[in-house]
């Protein structure tokens, strides 16, 4: 599939610029049909010709795959421990292959805790809640295939010390405004840690999470990537505070429209943070923007004998907070 959208993106855009040379020709010479309009009209079908042939070709040129087992699960603190377990198939396949007859063991801390159950949808769940600084081992056996096995630690969650809402923060190119979030947590410059920020928008009864907009934050323009993603490689205090742009998606002629929201903020595991970068990495190379040619970007994995994530975080989240509580600029 990925080939095939590439040679058809590129096909598309000779085929354009074809047309366009040929009304040009045409509009030159619009009072007779001569040889060389004859001749550009049978390149021109000879050009369709070569691309359906061609689109035939690369659609059947997917080699032979042999499934693998994938293990996911992300252990949130104080959450039911849950794995789900299905077999990676070939990138042109339309259904998930989903397990249900596997056999998948927890361990802590060394110990044996117990065999998960399977309820449904390749879901095996447990009775366990994830508890932060324990060290997790999930061993899964699958008939006909060798034993996977993946190990995670989950960290202790920072805490939010004080936030502010600044409902101005700037303007965009066009002139609007735009809100930022501006809050305090704790680190520790001692141990490598990550992070992740999730703004979390109350809009006419749903929540959802809004776009950044003109990253300024040094600890985040660090990290290269347009997400509330980061580690503390730039903090060297015992606390840090960080400002993140951000739009609410409305707004008119009185100015940007506000709404309630939370801020939560996730601690993670280096496996969860390797994950979440190469997620984002993997996501715009299949979608990239117009213009830009798709890049291949493999995701990030950590399971031993398979495919798949097995990685942790524990969050702490904010009261709500009204921006009509704050005012003024930064």
């Amino acid at each position: 599939m990925l080939s095939e959208t590439i040679f058809l993106k590129r096909g598309f855009s000779g085929y354009s610029f074809f047309l366009k040379k040929t009304k040009r020709i045409h509009n030159r010479k619009s009072k007779s049909l001569n040889y060389s309009g004859l001749k550009i009209c049978s390149l021109l079908i000879g050009f369709v010709l070569l691309f359906s042939s061609c689109r035939d070709l690369v659609q059947s040129e997917f080699p032979a795959f042999t499934p693998v087992p994938a293990i996911n699960s992300i252990l949130a603190a104080d959450s039911l421990f849950r794995v789900h377990v299905s077999l990676a198939g070939r990138i042109d396949s339309n259904q998930l292959d989903l397990i249900d007859n596997a056999e998948v063991e927890l361990f802590i801390d060394g110990q044996f805790k117990e065999t998960l159950d399977y309820t449904g949808q390749g879901i095996y769940s447990s009775t366990t809640i994830v508890e932060p600084l324990k060290n997790y081992v999930c061993e899964v056996a699958i008939p006909g295939f060798q034993k996977l096995s993946c190990r995670q630690s989950v960290p202790q969650a920072a805490r939010i010390s004080e936030i502010v809402h600044i409902n101005q923060a700037g303007k965009d190119p066009e002139g609007f405004t735009y809100p930022a979030i501006k809050f305090t947590f704790n680190n520790n410059p001692f141990e490598k840690q990550y992070f992740e920020v999730a703004i979390k928008m109350i809009k006419h009864g749903y929540e959802l999470q809004p776009d950044l907009t003109t990253i300024t934050d040094p600890v985040l323009l660090n990290e290269g990537l347009p997400i509330a993603l980061f580690s503390n490689e730039l903090i060297g205090g015992d606390s840090y505070t960080m400002t993140i742009n951000y739009l609410t998606g409305s707004g008119g002629s009185s100015g940007t429209n506000l709404y309630p929201l939370l801020v939560e903020l996730r601690t993670l595991s280096y496996d969860y943070y390797k994950y979440v970068r190469q997620l984002y990495l993997y996501e715009k190379g299949r979608s990239p923007d117009f213009g830009s040619g798709l890049t291949a970007f493999p995701l990030y994995s950590n399971i031993e004998g398979g495919y798949g994530i097995f990685a942790g975080y524990s969050a702490v989240v904010s009261d709500t907070i009204n921006p009509n509580q704050f005012s003024g600029k930064k």
